[in-house]
């Protein structure tokens, strides 16, 4: 089971360095990008923003990033999508890989799609002519499935038919009465798989318990948490900061320009902050008339430590395209400061001094 999310895993990271190399070339730098159903794009397409529409054809592969992609005309080529909500209702002729917090395919794909998302929906008019690779919380399969699914859910629900084998990892599994699986059903979970009547497994169905890891595979798994949870939080950051840039782009770059012009001063205030804020915390929570104010004070110094990483990492992509000799938009070089702050977390002894350094500069440019 670990080493198909370790695979899994690697795997959507090398999507996300991929896309953040690209997006550097972009010919899109808009809030709100559309490329209109009556134009022809004979290249590769790249673009970021705060909405991307394509409903255009592109004769390339297209790279987009963003809060709210729509794709709803014609890629022939691949798709690699990197967004808050990534909705696919056209056609794409080649594979299709996209990390969102919610991923709606309800067009045609005719190669293979890997997708990580806090929700994957895969709608009926959906026609998959590849196979399906997916990580989220929740998987509903509604559509036609050409070559199999390889799947880690908490839930998945199966609602058509599926050309291949199935393999998942998985907390709760339910084949609804048009389920049919044309190869062999085989899961790893707590909970035997709801099969309903009128539901079809043509080969053999297989439950297994999630085995008790022995001693020399715990470092092993506890590894592949580690990369699938930092890839979690990537995204997760990812939607805030692009929220933030979306509703206070002024507000944000301000920060990052105080913190650029005055590192070692805002490092000093986080540090100072971070020691003072619990006592004040406390002390005003001992003095029972205090507790409104205590609790204000503890909601705006997690808020201040939580975006502490998200304005780093604008900083970082801001001293990037200085040193590049680059002009960005300010979401490239979010996504670049981003990527690379993440990269330093997982390289040990560099990632506990980079996971402080940004905590203490982003807390004390936040105050």
């Amino acid at each position: 089971m670990y080493k198909k999310f370790i695979l899994l895993s690697i795997s959507l990271l090398l999507i996300l360095i991929t896309v953040s190399h690209v997006f550097a070339q972009q010919i899109e730098k808009q809030e709100v990008v559309l490329l209109p159903n009556d134009q022809i794009v004979n290249q590769d397409y790249f673009a970021t923003g705060e909405k991307v529409t394509i409903s255009g054809i592109v004769n390339g592969d297209v790279y987009i990033a963003g809060g709210n992609l729509i794709v709803d005309g014609e890629i022939n080529g691949d798709l690699l999508a990197l967004g808050g909500t990534v909705n696919i209702r056209g056609k794409v002729d080649d594979d299709v890989r996209v990390a969102a917090g919610q991923v709606i395919i309800s067009g045609q794909v005719d190669g293979n799609v890997t997708a990580l998302g806090g929700s994957v929906n895969l709608e009926e008019s959906a026609d998959i002519k590849g196979s399906l690779t997916s990580a989220t919380g929740n998987l509903s399969v509604f559509s036609q499935i050409g070559k199999g699914i390889t799947a880690g859910a908490g839930d998945i629900t199966i609602d058509n038919k599926v050309n291949g084998n199935i393999k998942a990892w998985v907390g709760s599994l339910t084949l609804n009465p048009r389920a049919e699986v044309d190869g062999d059903l085989t899961y790893v979970s707590e909970k035997q798989a709801q099969i309903q009547p009128g539901a079809k497994v043509s080969g053999k169905t297989t439950h297994n318990l999630p085995q008790k890891p022995q001693k020399k595979d715990k470092e092993k798994i506890l590894g592949g948490i580690f990369i699938f949870f930092e890839i979690i939080s990537f995204l997760a950051s990812l939607i805030m900061g692009m929220l933030l840039l979306k509703f206070f782009p002024n507000y944000i770059k301000n920060i990052v320009n105080y913190l650029d012009d005055k590192p070692l001063k805002s490092t000093g205030l986080g540090l100072l902050a971070i020691i003072l804020a619990p006592i004040l915390i406390i002390l005003l929570f001992i003095t029972l008339v205090g507790i409104p104010a205590s609790l204000m004070v503890l909601a705006a110094f997690l808020i201040a430590l939580y975006f502490s990483k998200i304005i780093f990492a604008m900083y970082i992509g801001q001293r990037a395209e200085a040193l590049l000799v680059r002009k960005w938009t300010m979401h490239i070089s979010f996504l670049t400061g981003l990527i690379v702050l993440y990269l330093l977390k997982i390289i040990p002894v560099v990632g506990f001094i980079t996971t402080i350094v940004a905590v203490l500069a982003g807390t004390g440019a936040v105050i």
